[in-house]
C-alpha cells in the first residue's frame, strides 16, 4: 500500500497561557513519504477557521494566513528500517526493560514515530459545497461545548475543506499541485452501493486507538460526479480525515472522512460522511476525475440493489415522510404515522422517475400494534416496479439482513433518487417483532428488513417502524424494531384478493403480550 492512516495533530492554547495548552487532533493521509492530506475540521479552533468561513470558497493565497498557523505533528506506525542501526537496539533493550516478560516487545502497537510538518496549502472543494447547500442544509454537524448554531455553522463551512501538510519544506506556493497530482494517480473510483469499504482513522486523538480499522459498506451515493458517499462503517471525533479503503487484497484508496458525527431532526445520523477523494482532487486539479469501471461488479449486493430499487418507493404526506414496499396491482404498504395525517395533506409516490398521488385505503390507530397502512395508487404508473417477495421462513437471531429507506434526498433532483441500503443483523426475534442492528434514521419507516438469499434474491422479513430512543431524546439508530411480515402479510393478501376491508381491522393486535411489547415509550422513536 502505498498510502498509510496517520494522526495529525498539533499544540493550541486559547488565552496563550502555557498552562492551558490543548491539543488538537483529526486523521490523515500520508503518502509519498513527504506529504499528508487531512481533513479542514482540525482548524476549528483557529482564527484561520474563521477566514475560510468567510471566504465563500475564494481560495487563500495570503503568507500571513499560512504564517500563523501552530507546526503539526504527524503520529504514524513506526516501520522496521532496512538497515538496522545502533538506535534501533537501544530502544528495544530500553522497551525489554520496562516492559512485562510476557509481552511482545517487538508489536508495532508498543512502536510510533512522530514527524513535525507545517501546513503548505489549504483550499475549499466546490463539489462538496455544493452538497452542503443542497443536502446538509438543515445538518447539525458534529460540535465542541458551546454555541450549537455557531459550531454548526463553523462544521458546515469546514466540511468542505481540505488541508495538505508538508514533512519537509516550509516553502508553499503552486508545487502543491504536484502533491495533489501525484494522489490524485493512486486514487480509484469509489465502487458503487453495497460495496464493502475499509476506514483506517484515529478516533478522539489518542494514540491508542491509531490508524484503527472499522468495516462497512457504501449505504448511497449523492451527486452524480459523485459528491459524498454514505457508509455504515462506524467512526468517531476525530476519524476526520482517515483514508477509506475499497476493500480487496489491494486495498485501494477511493476516499477521505469529513464527518463522522452530526444531527439531524434531534436524531443522530449514524452513518459516516465520505468524500470521494477522485472528485476532489480532479476538481482541485481542473481534470477528468478517475473513470468508473462497469464490466465487473464491486460486490455481490450490487447485483441485488436493482431488485431494491423497484420495490421500495418514497412516500410524501406533508412534512412527513417515509419508505414503503411496492405489493403489485398498485398497492403499497407503510407505516401508520408516515400518513397520519393524509386526511388534510396529499399522500405521493416517488419511485424509479415516477411520481404518483396515492390514496389510504387503511392505516391502524395511532399508536397500536402494528403501525401499517396501505396505500393504493394507479397501477398504470407502476408498471416498471418489481413487487416484493416475502420470506416464507422466519428470521433467525444473527443471520445478515439489510434495510432500505430514504433518510436524505434533494428536494429538486427526486428523478435520480434511490434508496439509502444499509446492512446488519438480526438481534431479537419473535412472532410481533423482529429486531435489528440495521441503522436506520428518519424516513426509514414502512421500509423493509431484506433477507439475501445466495442466489442473490432477496425476500422481506419485515417492515421497519422506530428505532430506539430515550427520555432524553437520543436516538440510536442502530437498534430498531420491526413488524414481521409473518404477523400481517396474510391479511394483507386476503384483502388484496377480495378487497374487504374489515377484515384489515385485525392489523390492529389487541392481545396485551403484543400491545405492551410495543409500547416502548419513552424508548421508541417513530420514524
Amino acid at each position: 500500500m502505498s498510502v498509510e492512516g496517520v494522526m495529525v495533530s498539533y499544540n493550541y492554547s486559547e488565552d496563550g497561557e502555557h498552562a492551558n495548552i490543548l491539543t488538537v487532533s483529526a486523521s490523515g493521509i500520508k503518502f509519498s513519504n513527504r506529504w499528508v492530506l487531512t481533513h479542514g475540521s482540525i482548524l476549528s479552533p483557529l482564527k484561520q477557521a474563521r477566514v475560510l468561513q468567510n471566504s465563500k470558497g475564494k481560495p487563500i493565497l495570503n503568507e500571513e494566513f499560512y504564517n500563523d498557523l501552530p507546526e503539526i505533528h504527524i503520529t504514524c506506525e513506526k516501520k522496521q528500517s532496512k538497515v538496522p542501526n545502533v538506535y534501533e537496539g537501544v530502544e528495544k533493550l530500553s522497551r525489554e526493560r520496562n516492559l512485562d516478560n510476557d509481552a511482545d516487545f517487538e508489536h508495532s502497537s508498543y512502536q510510533i514515530r512522530v514527524l513535525t510538518g507545517r501546513v503548505c496549502h489549504v483550499w475549499q472543494c466546490p463539489i462538496l459545497d455544493r452538497c452542503v447547500d443542497d443536502i446538509l442544509y438543515s445538518w447539525t454537524i458534529g460540535h465542541r461545548d458551546g454555541d450549537v448554531d455557531k459550531q454548526s455553522q463553523l462544521g458546515k463551512a469546514l466540511l468542505s475543506v481540505f488541508v495538505l501538510v508538508d514533512l519537509e519544506s516550509d516553502d508553499r506556493g503552486l508545487k502543491t499541485l504536484r502533491p495533489l497530482s501525484e494522489l490524485l494517480d493512486l486514487v480509484k473510483p469509489p465502487p458503487e452501493r453495497g460495496a464493502p469499504v475499509e476506514v483506517h482513522s484515529t478516533p478522539f486523538g489518542c494514540e491508542v486507538f491509531l490508524n484503527g480499522v472499522t468495516r462497512g459498506s457504501v449505504c448511497g451515493v449523492v451527486g452524480k460526479k459523485p459528491s459524498l458517499l454514505l457508509t455504515d462503517a462506524a467512526t468517531a471525533l476525530g476519524s476526520e480525515g482517515g483514508p477509506v479503503f475499497n476493500e480487496g487484497p489491494t486495498k485501494e484508496l477511493i476516499g477521505t472522512v469529513v464527518c463522522s458525527v452530526s444531527w439531524w431532526r434531534g436524531e443522530w445520523v449514524g452513518l459516516t460522511l465520505v468524500a470521494p477523494l477522485g472528485s476532489v482532487l480532479s476538481a482541485k486539479l481542473r481534470v477528468a476525475p478517475p473513470s468508473v469501471p462497469r464490466s465487473q461488479p464491486t460486490h455481490p449486493h450490487t447485483q441485488i440493489l436493482g431488485q431494491v430499487d423497484t420495490s421500495v418507493a418514497l412516500v410524501r404526506c406533508g412534512i412527513a415522510w417515509g419508505a414503503s414496499l411496492y405489493l403489485g396491482g398498485g398497492f403499497f404498504l407503510t407505516c401508520a404515522h408516515v400518513v397520519n395525517n393524509y386526511a388534510s395533506n396529499k399522500v405521493s409516490l416517488y419511485c424509479a422517475g415516477t411520481r404518483n398521488a396515492a390514496i389510504v385505503r387503511y392505516k391502524t390507530r395511532t399508536d397500536r400494534a402494528y403501525d401499517l397502512a396501505l396505500l393504493y395508487s394507479n397501477p398504470e404508473y407502476w408498471t416498471h416496479l418489481q413487487p416484493a417477495t416475502f420470506a416464507r421462513e422466519a428470521a433467525e437471531k444473527g443471520e445478515p439482513v439489510i434495510a432500505a429507506g430514504y433518510p436524505y434526498f434533494n428536494e429538486q433532483h427526486l428523478e435520480h433518487l434511490r434508496p439509502t441500503v444499509t446492512a446488519g443483523h438480526v438481534n431479537n426475534v419473535s412472532p410481533s417483532m423482529l429486531q435489528t442492528s440495521c441503522c436506520v434514521q428518519s424516513g426509514f419507516s414502512g421500509g423493509p428488513i431484506f433477507r439475501v438469499s445466495s442466489e442473490s434474491t432477496i425476500e422481506v422479513l419485515a417492515v421497519v417502524v422506530s428505532n430506539a430512543k430515550t427520555h432524553t431524546g437520543a436516538c440510536y439508530p442502530y437498534i430498531n424494531m420491526a413488524v414481521p411480515v409473518r404477523a400481517f402479510m396474510h391479511l394483507i393478501q386476503d384483502f388484496i384478493q377480495n378487497k374487504d376491508v374489515s377484515k384489515l381491522s385485525s392489523l390492529e393486535n389487541n392481545t396485551d403480550v403484543i400491545q405492551s411489547q410495543w409500547r416502548l415509550l419513552p424508548y421508541r422513536s417513530k420514524i
